[in-house]
């Protein structure tokens, strides 16, 4: 019985999830990756990494909250003349918090190798974990979209990829023509 309750919770949450791990999943990582080529300073990336996560996942929940917000406010003056409860108030909330921690949780992951090596190896891991979290995190969410779990994975892996692989070349072509001095 306690099962099916957690089930529904976590489906009931599947958008927040699955959105805050795969974006904090990308971004941490191409921001990382950038930085660790760019400075060759662990320090640098490790105060990087935790001033991105602790940004990006406060902005992220706040976007979630206030963006939920706005859609049931949207809604209950389509539909009842605008009057929100409190329930609908506390599922923003909820919303708001299950992104940011999804959020934090999941740029740990490209972050992580660069507490324990060298630049050098841990962007190798740091992209290799990345990766194959984000396999995993579209396996996992098959479970609740009731989707082939492979399919799944992957294309949350090519569509993740992708997004990192526009960053990169953009950042080759800029550099190119755009040299630091």
């Amino acid at each position: 019985m306690q099962k099916i309750g957690f089930s529904r919770h976590i489906a009931e949450s599947i958008r927040e999830i699955v959105f805050g791990l795969e974006d904090s999943l990308v971004s941490t990582m191409g921001t990382l990756t950038g930085i660790a080529i760019g400075t060759h300073s662990t320090f640098v990336v490790i105060l990087s990494g935790l001033v991105l996560l602790a940004t990006e996942g406060t902005s992220m929940a706040a976007g979630s909250y206030l963006s939920s917000k706005s859609a049931l406010e949207t809604e209950q003056n389509l539909h009842s003349g605008g009057h929100v409860t409190v329930a609908q108030k506390i599922k923003s909330v909820h919303a708001a918090a299950v992104m940011g921690i999804s959020y934090f949780f999941g740029g740990f992951v490209p972050l992580a190798p660069y507490f324990f090596l060298s630049t050098t190896p841990a962007v190798f891991l740091s992209i290799f974990l990345t990766t194959v979290s984000l396999f995993l995190v579209g396996v996992w969410s098959s479970r609740f979209t009731k989707r082939p779990a492979l399919r799944s994975g992957f294309e949350m892996l090519v569509i993740s990829c992708i997004a990192a692989l526009i960053g990169y070349v953009i950042a080759r072509v800029v550099s190119q023509y755009l040299p630091m001095e």
